[in-house]
């Protein structure tokens, strides 16, 4: 989400457009390339509060940053969600490397950390906290340099692969090169050309990879009803130039993606303002992946949009679902007797839902039956669970998710999920969410990821030996590493990827090694 104050300025100098900013870009001899032929596809609700940056990785993972939820959220290509990652601070913006490292930028802590793809953190740009003001957008070119747009100082700051600075260019401003309060980042590694989206200058400026200026799409001329109708841009946000050489950028006051050639011609627009499915209110950013799907960010509409842009291919096959929880909040004091969940499947029929196959965290329902719990008109499967039985697949206290499944009959699945709050008054000295008089690692580090019995990985699989034993083999304690990351998954209803990510440290160790079992046996011979 924007900051507000930059919200506040943006909406400020729309009411008060004249001659004092920067004048309209020139546009140059049309490139020959069509308009896009667009079909609406879906939309991602998930749980977001507002989807802000994206970023493509691999073979068209998509990560979504959503700053209010302090939230990453990963899809792979058929549309399920392989990864979910609560970061400290606000992630803002994200980025991701050819050698799919994972480059967040924090609001709060004025950062960028690097991550390996299973999470572990590797280096930060620059000092780490405090470099940026506000890293509001990140774009990696093939060379490896890294492009961190600097929102509240009005430069884009470049970076080396080993995270060292490089380079500036920018400054605040409304001549060429200049910017006010700069948003989105594209690198153009076809054309050589870093595309910056000049946010309050009302264009998108473009660049060598050297920061040399070189023309720009937009502006504003000079008159117009409160300066509108002369501009082609009202308040851009994200920007991406598509394999046909398309220039496509989210507008977030018109609620709209604008479509122009690379010389600054416009084509097209792609979407509408509005609530409704397929509506863009404030799209935040934009990505094209491999398949030639545009996914835009609508960060009021809490949910990704998505279209197929000419002869597109759709590798979905996990149809997005909308999940709605009676009640929100579950005391385990005094629980309810059952969880009523509501599920609905956007441009779908409700039937297509083979209700006999529904799970929420793996649990089979008590009951099910077609309604429409919050009363749009549109129908929805209702499900009733027992609400004893779904506390144990849930944090002992906190915000829990819960993960709704079911199979189509058009052979998809279907996943949807939310977000419930768990009560409990019971004790809890180490702060790992499992009461005292069940914790059998009462010293566990808070925010660790526990098992049911509030054990840790390193807990369960400690480096000497479990229960006075040294292990037999290296073997031996890796065998024990993955169980006891699926118990932990299992308990904390971890993606995939959140389960890996709890198995590097273990697995690069010399715990089970020959040197190690020889110094045990000495100990223990003495």
């Amino acid at each position: 989400m924007i900051p507000k104050p930059v919200i506040a300025l943006a909406v400020f100098l729309l009411l008060l457009a004249d001659e004092s900013f920067a004048g309209a870009c020139e546009t140059g001899v049309a490139t020959g390339v069509d308009p896009p032929a667009v079909t609406r596809l879906r939309s991602y609700a998930w749980t977001f509060h507002a989807p802000t940056r994206m970023a493509l990785a691999g073979e068209s993972s998509l990560y979504v940053t959503d700053p209010e939820r302090h939230r990453v959220v990963a899809r792979d290509p058929a549309g399920r969600i392989v990864d979910s990652r609560r970061l400290d601070g606000r992630p803002v913006s994200i980025a991701v490397d050819a050698e799919e490292r994972i480059y967040v930028g924090n609001g709060d802590l004025g950062r960028v950390r690097v991550y390996s793809r299973n999470w572990d953190s590797l280096f930060d740009l620059g000092i780490g906290a405090g470099e940026f003001e506000f890293p509001a957008a990140i774009a990696v070119a093939p060379s490896g340099q890294v492009y961190v747009v600097d929102s509240k100082t009005h430069t884009v700051r470049v970076f080396r692969a080993d995270g060292s600075a490089e380079f500036e260019f920018g400054g605040p401003g409304d001549g060429d090169g200049l910017f006010s309060f700069p948003a989105g980042i594209f690198v153009d590694s076809v054309a050589g050309e870093v595309y910056v989206v000049d946010q309050l200058n009302f264009r998108v400026q473009v660049f060598d990879l050297q920061g040399g200026y070189l023309r720009c799409i937009g502006g504003t001329a000079s008159s117009g009803f409160f300066g509108i109708k002369k501009r082609p841009l009202n308040q851009p946000q994200g920007v991406w130039v598509d394999g046909a050489g398309r220039v496509l950028v989210s507008d977030a006051a018109d609620g709209r993606v604008k479509v122009f050639d690379r010389n600054g011609n416009g084509l097209a627009t792609i979407g509408e303002f509005g609530a409704q499915s397929g509506g863009l209110r404030i799209p935040m950013d934009l990505a094209v992946d491999a398949s030639n799907r545009l996914f835009v960010a609508s960060a009021n509409n809490a949910r990704l949009e998505v279209f197929g842009l000419d002869d597109y291919q759709d590798p979905e096959s996990v149809s997005p679902g909308v999940l709605r929880v009676e009640p929100g909040v579950l005391d385990r004091d005094a629980p309810v007797g059952e969880v009523e969940i509501a599920l609905e499947l956007p441009d779908y029929r409700i039937d297509a839902i083979l209700a006999e196959t529904l799970t929420l965290n793996g649990l089979a329902p008590s009951s099910t039956e077609v309604g429409d719990a919050d009363r749009d008109l549109q129908p929805e499967l209702v499900a009733r669970f027992d609400a004893a039985v779904l506390l144990q697949t849930l944090p002992h206290k906190g915000e829990g998710r819960l993960a709704a499944a079911a199979l189509l009959d058009n052979g998809f699945s279907v996943e949807a999920e939310a977000a419930i709050e768990v009560l409990s008054r019971v004790t809890d000295a180490d702060g790992d969410g499992v009461d005292d008089a069940f914790d059998r690692c009462p010293d566990s580090e808070a925010g660790t990821p526990i098992d049911t019995n509030g054990c840790s990985l390193a807990q369960l699989c400690p480096c000497d030996g479990r229960g006075g034993e040294a292990w037999r083999n290296r073997g031996h304690y890796l065998v024990c590493v993955i169980r006891g990351a699926l118990r932990i998954g299992r308990h904390n209803q971890l993606a995939p990827g959140e389960i890996r990510g709890l198995l590097p440290a273990a697995t690069k160790s010399a715990c089970g090694g020959r040197g190690q079992r020889h110094t045990r046996w000495k100990r223990r011979h003495r």
